[in-house]
């Protein structure tokens, strides 16, 4: 059987749902793109800027000839409606940079240990590369025009992950295309805070996982509302996709871990964080970005002065005398003032 097979096979066997293998070159066209974005500005001021390195594999990985590619999918979870109202599926579903002692991270652990096993010297390192360029140059996705990179079984609710190999292997085909429809816009009108403002153009610093993760910058009050109850990123653009329909629609299986989140988490409880609640709630499902607690508590202020309860005043009030972080304070008197005026025009 050629190496290439059993590559394929290796990674299918562990539940990856596609398999591709592409050649290793500089990206030019991606850098000249997030050069010309002036909202990507502090991601590629300088030379060793993330966005930047990653569009030079082949010039800061010359050993590196292939990329072997795998999709891993997570539409087919039940999401309880209090968390993913919150919480991205991306994060649910604990597949997008687990940690290697968790599930999807021991599965990535496993294939890598697998191309080992086959004679493969490969590179762990997942951000090295443009993950959906390269991706889908290996034949397993097609693009969209949210920016998102699509399967057949699971629509855009999957994980790309991809290593790097010093082996000159065979390449797939690749799958450029983007099969949404010309005239469909539905991602664009779908967008809470209006950050995709024209097919596979995206404005950074409106999007809300980009406000959810840090202070500055990012977080601008003026679209606070519009983030709703969200405090780790965003499906709307995904939910409304008609590529989507069928993989939303079909038959689901419960996560027996959120479920157990779902009794556990509330709001209140992330505005007041503390060391137990983030260890054994926050943490599970949202480890990805965020390692200042005070932007938990910030996001939790803004997501319950949406709520439109004003129930929640006595906690915001308590968080507002807890802390002299400034970012934090302005958050949750933002809250406050919003659910007195609902009080208020309720009365």
């Amino acid at each position: 059987m050629r190496i290439e097979d059993r590559i394929k096979r290796a990674g299918l066997e562990l539940g990856f749902s596609h398999v591709g293998i592409a050649p290793v070159h500089d990206f030019e066209d991606y850098e000249r793109e997030v050069l010309s974005r002036p909202d990507y500005a502090p991601f590629t001021s300088t030379e060793a800027s993330l966005l930047r390195k990653i569009a030079r594999t082949k010039t800061l990985n010359p050993d590196a000839q292939s990329v072997i590619c795998a999709t891993l999918g997570f539409s087919d979870i039940a999401y309880p409606g209090n968390l993913s109202a919150s919480v991205a599926r991306a994060y649910l579903s604990r597949t997008y940079t687990p940690p290697a002692n968790a599930q999807h991270g021991a599965q990535i652990e496993a294939f890598a240990r697998s191309l080992e096993e086959m004679g493969l010297s490969i590179d762990r390192n997942q951000f090295n590369i443009p993950q959906r360029l390269a991706c889908a140059e290996a034949g397993v996705v097609t693009l969209g025009r949210n920016n998102f990179a699509y399967t057949p079984e699971d629509g855009s609710f999957n994980i790309l992950v991809t290593f790097l190999t010093t082996s000159a292997l065979d390449p797939d085909e690749p799958t450029w295309q983007c099969e949404c429809p010309e005239d469909c816009n539905l991602c664009i009108g779908a967008c809470p805070t209006h950050a995709i403002v024209a097919p596979r153009r995206l404005l950074m610093d409106r999007c809300i996982l980009f406000n959810n993760q840090r202070f500055e910058p990012g977080a601008q009050d003026e679209i606070w509302e519009e983030m709703g109850l969200r405090i780790h990123g965003c499906d709307e653009c995904q939910l409304a996709c008609p590529r989507n329909h069928a993989a939303l629609h079909a038959p689901k299986r419960q996560d027996v871990f959120l479920e157990t989140l779902t009794r556990e988490f509330d709001l209140e409880k992330v505005l007041e964080l503390d060391e137990e609640y983030y260890e054994t709630v926050v943490h599970p499902i949202m480890y990805n970005y965020i390692k200042d607690a005070d932007i938990f508590r910030r996001n939790a202020a803004i997501a319950l002065g949406n709520s439109g309860d004003p129930a929640h005043l006595p906690a915001l009030r308590r968080a507002l005398d807890a802390t002299d972080r400034e970012p934090v304070r302005k958050a949750i008197a933002w809250a406050i003032k919003r659910l007195e005026q609902g009080e208020q025009t309720e009365a």
